[in-house]
């Protein structure tokens, strides 16, 4: 289920980095992590190749991991389109 509200925080200043930098499509990954408690515990994060902390997040939790898995290719398609991947 894919809400209408914004998917992911991503600072404009490390996304311009990125379409500076020698990416590509394979260097960014998803990952549903545990990080909070039930009822809603699940929240998704997008890494970059060569980043420890994510670059992006999911502004919600939900409930089924699976969800937060769904959405986070979503939005990360979303965001690989705006940066021109």
């Amino acid at each position: 289920m894919v809400t209408g509200t914004k998917r992911l925080n991503l600072t404009s200043q490390y996304a311009f980095s990125l379409v500076k930098g020698d990416l590509n499509r394979t260097d960014f990954s998803v990952v549903v992590k545990n990080r909070a408690r039930t009822p809603k515990p699940w929240r998704w994060e997008v890494y970059c190749a060569g980043r420890r902390s994510p670059i992006a997040r999911s502004n919600n939790f939900f409930e089924l991991r699976s969800t937060a898995s769904l959405e986070s290719h979503v939005a990360l398609d979303e965001m690989l389109r705006k940066l021109r991947f």
